[in-house]
């Protein structure tokens, strides 16, 4: 048996004996050990690459060209860098889910010998009965009993080692989200960062229409900004550009629209006065979070980033805080999911 990713929780299945007893964890140890040296291997090759890429030979190249250069391995970098933790992250979590699982199959041994040890037969299914004559009608009741509790006992750990199996696999299987679209961003972000002043003198950029009740295109751009490396933990994603589409009720404009229109209403007139049409202020919050976030969450669940930023106005008092925004884009392409105001501040 393998603890391997798949593409979602299965039900469990029913062991044999002989499938609990050639239980083996050894790949994922194998798998452990390689995750980690590859790991290692890619931080290796691009740290050397961009430590070495302006002194091409030993002789110092300098210009835009070497600058252009630098940049971009340092992107590449910094782009394998992130990948190379959630590598790390898979290789222990293999590690801990094969002790996991050699201790949950030592565990169903154990009661499959104590029961053969007292003179049991544990079948194929993993039923048990006895192996015994009984001399006496009270004495075959007792062991028949024994013989009950020994089955309910040996499948209950047999259900236990194909549940932490199962577990493993899901865990592996979400760090393995997004490296099979792994691809290096061609060029830098093409959208600019947004002055770092308050709103207003922000003007904000006009978003692209969607048509109405959500039956338009939904790969359509809606506003592209700029967005700062992301790094939570031992995840992290590169700068670059990430988009609002029209997207449908799952992501984009139109859920953003849909769940959380009226949150940004809200804010635009209680909480942020003389901010006007409450795009304006989305575009605002948006931008000012991507490209300068003081808060970044990973969820392993969505493969997705949380990224915060407070809010502030101006008044004759100085920055006053307004509100919270949270922009939650895709850590495989980077698009943007939602983006929602909230009072509670960081």
């Amino acid at each position: 048996m393998a603890a391997t990713p798949g593409s979602g929780p299965a039900p469990l299945p029913a062991l044999t004996l002989s499938q609990l007893t050639a239980w083996d964890t050894e790949h994922l140890e194998r798998a452990a050990t390689a995750w980690t040296a590859t790991a290692d291997r890619w931080c290796d090759g691009f740290t050397a690459i961009n430590s070495e890429i302006v002194r091409p030979g030993g002789t110092e190249w300098a210009g835009a060209s070497a600058d252009a250069a630098a940049a971009r391995t340092d992107r590449d970098r910094v782009h394998v860098g992130g990948l190379a933790e959630r590598l790390r992250a898979a290789a222990a979590v293999a590690k801990t889910g094969a002790a996991d699982l050699a201790a949950a199959k030592w565990r169903a041994l154990a009661f499959i010998d104590t029961a053969r040890q007292s003179g049991f037969v544990v079948s194929e299914d993993l039923s048990v009965r006895d192996g015994l004559t009984a001399p006496s009608k009270q004495l075959r009741l007792v062991r028949d009993l024994q013989a009950q509790v020994f089955t309910a006992d040996i499948r209950t750990q047999s259900t236990t080692l194909a549940a932490t199996d199962q577990s493993v696999a899901s865990k592996l299987n979400t760090f393995a989200a997004g490296f099979g679209n792994f691809d290096f961003p061609e060029s830098p972000s093409t959208e600019p960062p947004p002055p770092k002043i308050p709103m207003p003198p922000y003007q904000p950029e006009v978003w692209g229409a969607c048509a109405a009740r959500g039956g338009g295109n939904p790969n359509k751009v809606v506003r592209t900004f700029h967005r700062a490396p992301l790094v939570a933990g031992v995840s992290a994603m590169p700068g670059g550009d990430t988009v609002l589409y029209c997207g449908n009720d799952k992501y984009g404009f139109y859920h953003l629209l849909d769940r959380h229109g009226q949150d940004w209403q809200n804010v635009a007139m209680s909480r942020f006065p003389g901010g006007g049409n409450w795009r304006y202020l989305a575009d605002y919050s948006i931008g000012a979070t991507l490209a300068n976030p003081e808060r970044v969450d990973y969820n392993s669940g969505n493969d997705t980033f949380t990224v915060q930023r407070n809010i502030y106005r101006i008044t004759d008092d100085g920055l006053v805080y307004s509100f919270t925004c949270r922009v939650v884009v895709s850590a495989t392409d980077g698009k943007i999911i939602t983006a929602f105001p909230t009072t509670k501040q960081i």
